[in-house]
C-alpha cells in the first residue's frame, strides 16, 4: 500500500530513506536518506506502538530545521493510506520511511555518495548499470567493488 511497510524496526542512529514525496522542493522526496536522531512517543506509549514522530536528519535537506543544534532535522509523522478493494476499504498507518543501509544501483541514480560498496554482479545485465554504480562516488578510492576480477571488468556481457 503505497510503499508502507507492514512493520519497521527503528533506532536512534539508523539510516533511513523516505518512501514518498513529502516536499520535493526542499529535498524531501522519495529516496531521500538520513539518520534517525529521536523517536517521539505519545505519553505512556512505547514500542511496539507507532511513534507520533521520528526526527530524521536528512543528508540533502534544504529547508528549516526543528533543531538549533542539529541542522537539517525534520519530523516524519505516520501517514494513513486507504485502498478500495472488493472486500471494502482497507487502511494502513505507518511512517513513510524504510531502513536504508543498502540500496539498489537503480535507486542510487542521481545522488553523489560519500562512499559505496558496489556489487556489480557476475555479468552486466543492463548495459551501463555497472557504470552507474561506480559513478556514484567522487573518487574510486571511496568505493569497494565486488566481484573485482579482471574477467568481470573486461566482460561486456
Amino acid at each position: 500500500m503505497s510503499g508502507l511497510e507492514p512493520f519497521i524496526l527503528l533506532a536512534k542512529g539508523a539510516k533511513v530513506k523516505l518512501t514518498i514525496n513529502l516536499l520535493p522542493s526542499v529535498g524531501l522526496c522519495n529516496g531521500a536518506t538520513g539518520i534517525i536522531r529521536h523517536i517521539i512517543y505519545q505519553t505512556d506509549h512505547q514500542p511496539p506502538d507507532l511513534p507520533i514522530a521520528v526526527i530524521v536528519q536528512f543528508d540533502n535537506y534544504r529547508g528549516p530545521s526543528i533543531s538549533d543544534t542539529t541542522p537539517s532535522c525534520v519530523p516524519i509523522c505516520p501517514i494513513t493510506v486507504s485502498a478500495n478493494t472488493t472486500d471494502g476499504i482497507h487502511e494502513r498507518q505507518q511512517l513513510p520511511i524504510k531502513l536504508a543501509w543498502a540500496i539498489t544501483i537503480h535507486k542510487s541514480q542521481g545522488p553523489t555518495l560519500p562512499k559505496a560498496w558496489v556489487d556489480i554482479g557476475k555479468k552486466e545485465i543492463t548495459f551501463g548499470l555497472s557504470y552507474v554504480g561506480l559513478s556514484r562516488v567522487k573518487a574510486l578510492s571511496a568505493c569497494v567493488i565486488e566481484p573485482m576480477t579482471y574477467q568481470r571488468l573486461s566482460r561486456l556481457q
